[in-house]
């Protein structure tokens, strides 16, 4: 029994490890999506200086 729960353990700590791997590199991966989004968009600021 001892043996079994010792075993439980270690799958129950390499799932979480795994799933941490996975979780921080989605998140990383939406980080330079945003990033990246702010990047491309165009300021109007300037346009509207221009025309008055």
């Amino acid at each position: 029994m001892l043996k079994g729960l010792i075993v439980c353990f270690a799958v129950l700590f390499a799932q979480l490890a795994v799933l941490h791997v996975i979780d921080a590199r989605l998140y990383n991966s939406q980080d330079v999506r945003h990033a990246a989004m702010k990047t491309v968009t165009p300021q109007k600021d300037d346009e509207e200086d221009v025309q008055s």
